[in-house]
């Protein structure tokens, strides 16, 4: 496991069921890129455009991710986000956050998403505790051993492994919102994680990565890698950001 960042500096903290995902190349590959110039390639399998959106509310995001199921060609969700698409699924999400008003809105997107072509990638584990606070007692669950009074409050180690693997086959990654608690040890692992993994497939491999919001960015910064991604924008511009990319054709 990595003890230093793409820095050299210490790694941040992870959960202990976590490992740190390392990808990318070894050092000496394309530059950096400074552009954000998503692009699709045609007749390939793997998933050129992907966006991951997590945070706290659903309500907040659901515009966004009505625009995105159009745009992306895969969505992964986190957070309370996906806490509150999870509870539509019918999943006991126990006492976790989540937006119980909007299921019938979560369907829709859920629908949309399919009729798009967009595979929309739910969380499969979760790291759970009865309570957010630092040293607090946590572990990893199947979304479907969710208890009563559990709440979740990071993506577990399956979930981040499913996440890791579509950053690497995409050429533009997009995020907005943590994964997790990201302010708490230890449920700070699983958007440590996947912000160094992103970070080394930016340098080493040529991925366009752009980071959307506040606490994005104060994640990013907290693991060590706000430098690393290829461009930091603010939520509310990114859709200016998407509306650049021409959209698939969807139903009406």
């Amino acid at each position: 496991m990595l003890t230093t960042d793409v820095r050299g500096n210490p790694a941040p903290r992870l959960t202990g069921r976590l490992h740190l995902i390392t990808g990318g190349r070894d050092a000496g590959g394309p530059a950096r890129p400074t552009l954000f110039t998503p692009a699709r390639k045609a007749g390939r399998s793997d998933h050129a455009v992907c966006a991951i959106v997590g945070g706290a509310n659903l309500s907040a995001k659901l515009e966004l991710l009505i625009r995105l199921v159009t745009r992306v060609d895969v969505l992964a969700l986190g957070g309370g986000v996906a806490n509150s698409v999870l509870a539509a699924t019918g999943t006991d999400m126990g006492a976790s956050l989540c937006d119980y008003d909007l299921r019938d809105d979560a369907r829709k997107l859920l629908d949309r998403a399919k009729a798009c072509g967009c595979e929309l990638l739910l969380p499969v584990d979760m790291v759970v505790a009865t309570e957010a606070r630092n040293g607090a007692e946590d572990r990893v669950v199947p979304c479907s051993a969710i208890g009563p009074e559990d709440m979740a409050l990071d993506i577990g180690p399956a979930t981040a492994a499913r996440l890791t693997a579509c950053v690497e086959a995409a050429r533009t990654v997009v995020w907005t919102g943590p994964l997790g608690v990201y302010e708490i040890a230890p449920f700070d692992g699983g958007t440590n994680a996947l912000a160094w993994f992103i970070a080394r497939r930016t340098r080493d491999a040529g991925l366009l990565s752009v980071a959307a919001g506040e606490d994005t960015i104060a994640a990013l910064t907290a693991a060590g890698v706000d430098d690393r991604f290829s461009e930091l924008t603010s939520r509310d511009a990114l859709p200016a950001w998407l509306d650049a990319v021409s959209p698939r054709a969807v139903p009406a």
